[in-house]
Order: C-alpha cells, then sequence, then structure tokens
C-alpha cells in the first residue's frame, strides 16, 4: 500500500468517528498545504471543484480503499474498518503528528465553518465552488488566456496537478495529439482525461492523425533517433495532414487550447514541430507550459 494510502487511512483513526467525503477531502488538502508532507510529490495534488479543494486521484483512492475493505461506506460517511485500523498502524512517525495536529486543529471545526476558512485563506480553490455564499470576494472568476498555441506534456504530473495547472493558464481546451491515447497513468487516458476536463469546463477533442503512430516509435532509443523521427514527422507526415493542422490552427484561433502529449519538454516531442507549424498556418504565437 501506498504511504498517502495509508495516510488516509490514518486520518479515519485518528479522528475516531466516521467522516463525511467533502470534511475528508479537506483534511487531506490541509495535510498536504500545512504540514511537511507539502514536500512529499507523491502526495495528492488538488484543483478548484463543486466544494473548493478537490483531488480525484484522492478520490479514486477512497474508492479502491473502500472497495477492498479498508473503509466502509454509510451514506455520505467512511469509517475505518478493523482491516483499515491495522494498516493505519503501520505510518511513520512524522506523518502520525502530522494527521495528529491536523485533526486536532480542524476535527471539530463544523463543515461549513470549515469551508470558510478554507476559502477564505486559499481562495484560488475556492473559485469553482457551488457554495457562492462562502467564496470570499477576493476570488475572482477564472481568467481566460489570450490565444496562442499552447503546448503541453503531462510527463511527471499527477491528472489533479496538470487539470490545475490549465486553470491557472486560463486554457479552455485540450487538443489530444497522441496517436494512441493510452496511459498507465491514472487520469491520462481518452476517456478518463475527457470527462475530467469536461467537469472543469475545460474542452477536449482528439486528434489522433496529428500523432505518430507507436510503430514508429518501436526502435527509437538515442536522441539522434528521435531527432530523425520528428525530421521525418515535420517533412512527410504533417504535409499528409494538412487539413488536420488547418483544423486544429482554427481552432486556436477560436479559444485558448493546449496542444497535449506525453513528454514534459516540447524539444523531446512530436508536438514541438506540430505547434511551430499550426503556428505558420494561423499566424499565433507558440506557448509552451
Amino acid at each position: 500500500m501506498l504511504r498517502r494510502q495509508r495516510t488516509i487511512l490514518k486520518l479515519f483513526s485518528t479522528a475516531d468517528c466516521p467522516v463525511p467525503a467533502t470534511k475528508l477531502q479537506k483534511y487531506v488538502f490541509l495535510l498536504r498545504h500545512e504540514t511537511f508532507i507539502k514536500q512529499d510529490s507523491a502526495f495528492y495534488d488538488f484543483l478548484p471543484y463543486k466544494f473548493g479543494p478537490y483531488s480525484f486521484a484522492a478520490q479514486r483512492e477512497v474508492e479502491a480503499l473502500t472497495a477492498y475493505g479498508y473503509l466502509a461506506a454509510s451514506g455520505s460517511f467512511l469509517a475505518l474498518t478493523p482491516l483499515g485500523a491495522r494498516e493505519a498502524a503501520n505510518v511513520d512517525s512524522d506523518t502520525t503528528r502530522a494527521v495528529l495536529a491536523i485533526v486536532s486543529k480542524y476535527g471539530k471545526v463544523g463543515l461549513q465553518p470549515l469551508l470558510k476558512d478554507v476559502y477564505a485563506r486559499y481562495p484560488w480553490y475556492a473559485r469553482n465552488s457551488e457554495l457562492q455564499e462562502l467564496v470570499p470576494s477576493g476570488a475572482k472568476e477564472l481568467k481566460k488566456a489570450p490565444v496562442a498555441i499552447y503546448t503541453i506534456g503531462y510527463e511527471g504530473r499527477s491528472v489533479d496537478g496538470f487539470l490545475d495547472k490549465l486553470l491557472h493558464s486560463g486554457i479552455r481546451r485540450i487538443v489530444d495529439v497522441r496517436a494512441n491515447p493510452v496511459s498507465m497513468k491514472f487520469g491520462f487516458a481518452k476517456s478518463s482525461l475527457s470527462g475530467l476536463a469536461t467537469k472543469l469546463g475545460i474542452g477536449y477533442v482528439h486528434c489522433p492523425e496529428l500523432g505518430i503512430p507507436s510503430s514508429r516509435r518501436k526502435e527509437v532509443q538515442s536522441d539522434t533517433d528521435f531527432l530523425k523521427l520528428f525530421n521525418y514527422y515535420e517533412s512527410k507526415m504533417l504535409p499528409e495532414q494538412e487539413v488536420h493542422s488547418m483544423k486544429v490552427a482554427e481552432l486556436m484561433k477560436a479559444t485558448p487550447s493546449v496542444l497535449l502529449c506525453m513528454e514534459r519538454e516540447a524539444v523531446n516531442c512530436h508536438r514541438g514541430r506540430l505547434a511551430n507549424r499550426i503556428s505558420a498556418l494561423n499566424k499565433l504565437d507558440v506557448v509552451h507550459l
């Protein structure tokens, strides 16, 4: 079991009572922002959602912990099972102290006062809240970026951190240019990513014709191999997909959109060459996020 999953179980054993799902998300968020856990890159990232800071990854793992018998659900409340209690006992001492600090400080605070406090101190995460009466006046609406040819890779990012980056940047649509949009990372397969993006008001379009088929990547290993592949993509493959390039060029003129692929750096990804081609078509600047 992952340390972050045990941390969730430790929250329940320390609270020593059932916890509503919305409150659990806030406890985990506060652990992420107000304890040493902020230094743990493998811990959950958060984004602004219906009731403030939210992690789709944390929710998925809570559902898995429930399915495997570590937690038990009763209506909107969750409680620790004996199996979960045994696993929670394996948490390290630093995490135990961090959890105790959060539960001691916030455990007896009601849900509405807790949300109001979190919204006031972390206004970014209140922007999408359905509880507008709790949203502080300083929490402005999400910005809309100027149109440009934005690109991004999800390598090294959680889906929550990735989507939060798009919201911060004012992106309104993902243009997925992977030929084969599958991923072992939670949230980045086509169906998952499009669904999560829609929940946040971000559009999703898949353009597999502008990707590089996996069959052409099989023998690519060195930097020289990648350079040859990208040169081939730019000189041979892209000219055959001019109709699709034009379609994406028009999409990017209409609303702030981002070209998505896996690699962290655009120079190591075909989206860098694609962005240059689209820029030549619609005269927009290229911005790598």
